[in-house]
């Protein structure tokens, strides 16, 4: 699997998440909760989730996950 198919599928697999999850950027607006490490996510482009990078790449980080 590409680099690039490995990003779309990870783009499906996240999509309802997104749907229901504010952006990071914009929790600021809407809670004073402290991240407690669940799912987050950044509709910024100029932003590399490392989560998301690790998972794409296959980093052995992710599989005690």
């Amino acid at each position: 699997m590409t680099l690039l198919e490995r990003l779309a599928e990870y783009e499906r697999e996240h999509e309802f998440l997104r749907r229901h999850t504010i952006p990071e950027e914009d929790r600021h607006r809407y809670t004073t909760a402290e991240w407690a490490g669940a799912y987050r996510w950044f509709r910024s482009p100029n932003v590399v989730c490392l989560e998301k990078a690790r998972l794409v790449r296959g980093h052995p980080t992710n599989l005690a996950a």
